[in-house]
């Protein structure tokens, strides 16, 4: 029997020439999928390194330093008692407590001891002893300047003679107490020793009070300052070696305010320790080292306005230094632009069409990641740009 296609040649003809064009297509569609290789290898290689700028830019830079600081008063000194009053020996009280936050001036009484007063005075020599009459020395001189700065006829002659007497009576009858004597005789006019605390200056503010009324009147009852009001603080030594006393400073209090101060001292100047009570020689005990170490420095700032400060007394303060400055606009690149060649000069690269130019540099001060930097040698203008990296 005949094939199906044994009658009709023309239809074997043209299912030949189908199937030859299917045939050809799908060779060509997987001649495109292979690849060879080395083109395969070509195909992944990373796309040539492309670089990457920034405008140089004309502007002012400065340089601050930021430091955490305490609001608190200067100069802290012990309240330190010594010696008796009313010529009384064994335990004595304390009748009448000093008041934290007020002041004494000269010729105050600063507390009471068993009943009898105990009055601040100018000096530096301890009250050591009692003094009476005929009494002799650097002691009776200084108590002789006290009594007459506070306006009673007194000599200086460093004696304790009858003059000093009616001028240390008149003291204690203005301040209401009476005068301590010596056996039954009203002219031997004594002054006991615990009943007068001198004070290298006055006034000074009473900081705090360790001691109250009833507790025994012995050594330290508290602490007194000046009424400078101050910033404390301290930085890394490394950072502190950026400062010098006078620079401007920003406070910023702690209810949001700003007001401008300066750096009033650093190092050892600004170092916070108490002074130490004056020896029986009549000279300071040298301060002791600062308790923050080697690696950080003190700082003391003052306000312009200290008032602006009183009513922040032991709060935090954030305190910004400027410590340099361009003092206007000034061409800067970023940090990251200059490179430095072998020889130490720095110079930056300036894309141009078709490529790059070097232009070398001066650089100036650094400041919130640039740099000022002045062109030698060649062109570099506001707004060029300069190569940070590729990518």
């Amino acid at each position: 029997m005949p094939g199906p296609f044994a009658a009709n040649p023309k239809r074997v003809v043209l299912l030949i020439a189908a199937v030859a064009v299917v045939t050809g297509a799908g060779g060509w569609l997987v001649g495109t999928r292979v690849q060879s290789p080395a083109d395969a290898a070509a195909s992944h290689q990373p796309p040539p390194a492309s670089l990457v700028t920034v405008p140089v830019e004309r502007r002012t830079l400065k340089s601050t330093v930021v430091a955490q600081g305490t609001v608190a008063y200067g100069t802290p000194t012990p309240l330190q008692l010594t010696g008796t009053v009313g010529g009384v020996e064994g335990t004595q009280l304390i009748t009448k407590a000093p008041v934290a936050g007020s002041t004494i001036k000269q010729g105050d009484v600063a507390l009471e001891v068993s009943g009898r007063p105990v009055f601040v005075l100018t000096g530096v020599v301890p009250m050591y002893r009692k003094l009476g009459l005929e009494a002799k020395g650097d002691d009776v001189k200084q108590l002789q300047k006290a009594l007459r700065g506070l306006g009673y006829s007194s000599p200086t002659s460093g004696t304790f003679d009858a003059a000093t007497a009616a001028a240390v009576k008149r003291l204690y009858t203005k301040a209401g107490y009476d005068v301590q004597l010596e056996g039954d005789d009203p002219a031997k006019v004594v002054v006991p020793s615990g009943e007068i605390l001198f004070l290298p200056k006055l006034p000074l503010r009473i900081d705090t009070v360790t001691a109250l009324a009833g507790a025994a009147a012995t050594g330290q009852i508290g602490m007194v300052t000046d009424s400078t009001v101050v910033v404390r603080a301290t930085l890394p030594t490394a950072d502190a070696q950026l400062l010098h006393a006078g620079l401007p400073a920003v406070l910023q209090l702690p209810n949001g305010t700003q007001t401008p101060g300066k750096l009033d001292a650093l190092g050892k100047e600004a170092a916070v320790q108490a002074q130490q009570a004056p020896s029986p020689s009549g000279s300071a005990k040298p301060d002791s080292p600062d308790d923050s170490g080697p690696a950080a420095t003190p700082l003391r700032f003052t306000a312009t306005d200290p008032q602006a400060l009183a009513a922040f007394s032991d709060q935090a303060v954030k305190v910004t230094v400027e410590v340099g400055t361009t003092g206007g606009d000034v061409l800067t690149v970023p940090v990251s632009a200059v490179v430095t060649n072998a020889d130490g000069r720095a110079r930056v690269r300036v894309e141009q069409p078709g490529g790059t130019r070097d232009v070398f540099v001066k650089l100036g001060l650094t400041a919130m990641g640039a740099v000022h930097v002045t062109p030698e040698g060649g062109e570099l203008n506001a707004g060029d740009r300069v190569v940070v990296g590729t990518s």
